[in-house]
């Protein structure tokens, strides 16, 4: 049995992004960039999230990760983990 991760919406403009971005955040301070998209998420989105992420990091003591439904390509899941983001399946945003 998975364990939902718990997440609490964030305001965007905190740290410089467009509101249209949606962010999360857990009890831990580590932040989420969710993406619920119907379609796979390819290398030029993980491009996209890398440069969202950087714009977050240096804003934050936790980890930053991806929340998402949508299946990731193959390369774009390796190049997000060099980056330092993990992906997250299961999550539950309240």
């Amino acid at each position: 049995m998975n364990i939902k991760k718990k997440l609490k919406t964030v305001n965007a403009d905190e740290f410089g992004l467009p509101s249209r971005i949606k962010l999360a955040i857990d009890s831990k301070d580590n932040h989420y960039i969710i993406k619920n998209i119907k379609s796979r998420i390819i290398m030029k989105d993980g491009e996209k999230i890398n440069e969202i992420a950087n714009q977050i990091k240096p804003n934050t003591k936790g980890f930053v990760f991806l929340a998402t439904t949508a299946p990731v390509c193959s390369k774009t899941k390796n190049y997000l983990e060099e980056k330092k983001i993990n992906i997250v399946f299961d999550y539950i945003v309240l």
